[in-house]
């Protein structure tokens, strides 16, 4: 058995908050002069009850820092607290969405490098997206015929426009299960060098998996998100393995796709381009609120 590391370093906040809390109330703390970051402030009745005081905006490339979509918009950039607000943004560093400049920076930080990220996987889903085939009548009745596991359910009839059924196609559902197999590796050797979240994989046959549990007691390490097949092979370090629980089975694979920490972090910031903007014939009004709120 051999370890495969992935460097996970510190995360750093830069002094990207810093204008945020500017607005926010000093307090006491211990002698020292703080700034109170749990001070929370929301828009007023009357500016809820306006269905129509903010606008969808999508933030492109190169325009996205909120300081020049204030200065664009309401003419200075000192309002780049009103986009935080009026998106209910708390920590301004990770749930603001980020340049690609700051993505990279953010992902090196976090994983140490985007091979890093790549290499864990989080969950898998569906890769419907990826499948626009149309099978016929006949493939998808063989599909319950030949398999133990029934995967008629990935897909769904395609009709025409009268309800005549002319073949069938993906369901468009975005299923998620937390691993795809879990497995128990009992070793000739103390697994005392191994870590939860480490992957682990075997020469021989390519397989790769990451640690759940390791019993120091019982040699054994229990493991998920299995990638290939481990086989027995003590000269491997492998004595035995014990299927616990498998998710997603053998004929079940082609439709499933493993998810890694650098997808699932893109998919996450992408989300985020999407806001809301504060219209400016509500700005005065907001901000004089939003004072007074703080001020309490």
């Amino acid at each position: 058995m051999e370890k495969q590391s992935i460097a996970c370093p510190e995360l750093k906040k830069g002094n990207k908050m810093a204008r945020y809390f500017d607005r926010f109330p000093v307090v006491d703390y211990d002698g020292n002069v703080a700034k109170n970051i749990l001070a929370r402030v929301d828009f007023t009745d009357k500016t809820k009850k306006e269905i129509y005081s903010t606008f969808q905006f999508t933030l492109e490339e190169g325009f996205e820092r909120p300081d020049i979509l204030s200065y664009n918009y309401y003419g200075s950039s000192k309002f780049d607290w009103m986009i935080y607000l009026t998106n209910n943004i708390v920590d301004p560093y990770y749930d603001y969405y980020k340049s690609a400049e700051d993505f990279k920076s953010y992902i090196e930080t976090k994983y140490g490098s985007n091979s890093n990220a790549r290499a864990i996987t989080l969950f898998y889903r569906l890769n419907w997206h990826e499948d626009e085939r149309i099978i016929t009548l006949q493939q998808y009745d063989s599909l319950l015929a030949n398999e133990t596991t029934n995967t008629q359910k990935y897909w769904k009839p395609k009709l025409t426009n009268t309800g005549a059924v002319i073949g069938y196609e993906r369901i468009k559902e975005d299923w998620i299960v937390s691993t795809n197999k879990i497995l128990s590796l009992t070793l000739t050797a103390s697994p005392t060098q191994f870590q939860v979240g480490d992957r682990v994989s075997q020469t021989s046959t390519g397989a790769s998996a990451t640690i759940d549990y390791i019993d120091l007691e019982n040699n054994s390490l229990t493991v998920k998100h299995v990638n290939g097949t481990f086989v027995v092979n003590t000269a491997e370090g492998i004595k035995t393995i014990t299927p616990i629980k498998q998710n997603i089975s053998d004929a079940e694979t082609e439709y499933w796709y493993a998810v890694n920490a650098y997808d699932d972090e893109k998919e996450t910031n992408e989300l985020k381009r999407n806001i809301f903007v504060l219209k400016s014939s509500y700005l005065a009004e907001t901000e004089k609120q939003f004072i007074q709120q703080l001020s309490l």
